[in-house]
């Protein structure tokens, strides 16, 4: 899976975001279920495995969050 990033804003009681470079937009009513939307269409254009999402406050009405594949790790 790639790297996806979206710019997301909230106005009055709802929280938009639009990806950076793309075309995935969602809205919800919370930024919990503004990531889980996220995800979830950042999946479905792009399936394969385990995904790690951020998401970081720019200010009380902005931020950004990032969806991409799980990296795996092996140690020896």
């Amino acid at each position: 899976m790639g790297a996806f990033t979206f710019v997301c804003r909230s106005e009055g009681d709802e929280w938009s975001a639009k990806q950076l470079s793309g075309g995935i937009e969602a809205s919800a009513s919370s930024t919990f279920d503004l990531q889980r939307r996220l995800v979830q269409a950042a999946f479905a254009s792009d399936s394969s495995g385990p995904v790690q999402s951020s998401f970081s406050l720019v200010t009380p009405s902005s931020a950004v969050f990032q969806v991409s594949g799980k990296t795996s790790r092996s140690f020896i």
